[in-house]
């Protein structure tokens, strides 16, 4: 009986020692699989056999059967050292771990060929027939399976390749782009940007053109198509879309974008914006963006106007009376009143890097874009700031001509640029005839500074806080300014 206690005692701490250590880490697992692995075989050797129980070592009767039952458990700790090892060289950090098809099947490997090592060389089980009979069942089950194990070994191709991972954006032929949230035994599931989770099984995966967006960078191209007038020379458009990628602050500055001619037409010419951006999610944002401002662009060119190449020098609106009437600022204000404050308005030509005023100054000047870029900076702790940029059709120092506030910024030429001037003068005589557009003029500021579009500029100003602030210091600057700009004799507000 006592040659019984060693090896019982053993089964009996292998099996507590499992079920203790199954939810414990993998490597308290491995550790416990290793030193089990050990013990037993010290046991099998002190009583001279092997893990492969046959021969006249082997007593026949219960220790016999003991000892079988300790060379069970050995080659049960042995498979589990050698999944372990699978896991570890197949890869262990967390986005392999949720893809585990091949480590999964060559644990399942290991496994197999233990149960079969174990039924012929341990309990000595005759296992040809076995062997036999389930060829014959493999057949007829694959037969039934063909498209379940097509999935399955195309996944293990997949996996060996590994064109992507688990978090990965990619795009499967032309159908699907998503990022890529499971990998399992069938297939794989992509959440696309609509919320939706796509479950492409890995036969079609592995036919299909992957393209994996996040690999070397995330970083994607795009292009967006437009067509123009094919009298207005291409030369002139190329650079009225240039600034309007250069106005998109999620296009990229590197790679710059490009702009170009793919097609020549009697009627239209067609030109493509090809450009970067850091995300996919930036796209649809960035191409809405950039065809506003190339619509922009082109309608304060007068490149947009209904009017015939031969007449166009004639019928086209001037700039000035242009940008007046699309500013929300004056949306208040009669034709005649725009026209008469276009009359007032004074052109300018910046050259690149040309100042057009700095942070602080007291400039109660608005200033339009007629063409061209300005950039709005600004001094911080780390030095200069860009804001941001303004292109055609966008004004700055609405505060400044309205209340008289200084600059908060500096306002640089980013290219060549054409800038349109209006000081507080101008505004006098339209506000002494109707005192009450002052009113129209606070409602036109709290619609502008509202738009997206008009951020950057309105940074560039201090603006008036509190309820009626606004209102107040309009009607403040303006009644303490005479024709010549000086405060009235009264000095009341």
């Amino acid at each position: 009986m006592t040659t019984f206690i060693l090896p019982i005692g053993l089964l009996v701490v292998t099996l507590v020692g499992t079920l203790l250590v199954r939810s414990r880490s993998e490597a308290i697992r491995a550790t416990f699989d290793l030193a089990l692995f050990v013990l037993l075989g010290c046991v099998l050797f002190r009583e001279d056999t092997s893990p492969i129980l046959t021969g006249a070592n082997v007593p026949m009767g219960p220790e016999g059967h003991w000892l079988r039952a300790v060379g069970i458990v050995w080659w049960y700790a042995a498979a589990r050292l050698a999944t372990a090892g699978i896991g570890r060289l197949l890869g262990h950090d967390e986005r392999s771990r949720e893809a585990r098809i091949t480590s999964d099947l060559l644990s399942a490997a290991v496994y197999i060929a233990t149960i079969l090592i174990v039924l012929n060389f341990v309990l000595l089980l005759p296992v040809n027939g076995l062997l036999a009979t389930s060829g014959i069942i493999a057949v007829v089950i694959g037969l039934a399976l063909q498209n379940t194990l097509a999935d399955v070994f195309s996944g293990i191709a997949v996996g060996i390749e590994h064109p992507f991972s688990v978090g990965d954006r990619v795009t499967l032929g032309e159908g699907v782009e998503g990022l890529v949230v499971q990998v399992n035994w069938r297939s794989i599931r992509i959440q696309t940007d609509g919320e939706d989770v796509a479950t492409i099984p890995n036969s079609v995966v592995a036919k299909a053109q992957i393209l994996n967006r996040s690999f070397p960078t995330e970083r994607r191209s795009a292009r967006v198509m437009l067509n123009c007038p094919a009298w207005i020379p291409p030369e002139r458009i190329i650079v009225l879309l240039k600034h309007a990628s250069l106005l998109c602050p999620n296009i990229l500055a590197s790679p710059p974008a490009v702009v170009t001619v793919v097609r020549l037409g009697v009627r239209t010419n067609a030109y493509a914006i090809d450009f970067f951006v850091c995300t996919t999610r930036e796209i649809a944002t960035t191409k809405s963006f950039l065809l506003q401002h190339a619509h922009r662009q082109l309608r304060h060119a007068g490149l947009l106007d209904e009017v015939s190449p031969t007449n166009a020098l004639l019928d086209a609106v001037p700039p000035a009376l242009r940008l007046v009437r699309e500013i929300e600022l004056f949306a208040s204000l009669t034709a005649e009143q725009q026209t008469e404050l276009a009359a007032r308005m004074e052109h300018r030509r910046l050259k690149t890097d040309e100042v057009l005023f700095r942070e602080g100054d007291e400039d109660q000047t608005l200033y339009m874009v007629g063409s061209g870029i300005v950039e709005i900076t600004r001094h911080g702790q780390g030095g200069v700031t860009s804001i941001g940029r303004i292109g055609a059709g966008e004004y700055i120092g609405e505060i400044g001509l309205l209340t008289g506030a200084p600059h908060a910024a500096t306002a640089t030429a980013f290219t060549p640029s054409a800038v349109y001037s209006l000081p507080p003068t101008a505004l006098l005589p339209i506000l002494a005839a109707d005192p009450e557009l002052a009113v129209a003029f606070e409602q036109s500021v709290h619609r502008g500074l509202t738009l997206l579009d008009r951020k950057v500029a309105a940074e560039a100003s201090a603006y008036p806080q509190g309820p009626g602030a606004l209102l107040h210091n309009i009607r403040r600057f303006f009644a303490s300014s005479g024709p010549s700009g000086r405060r009235n004799s009264t000095g009341k507000d």
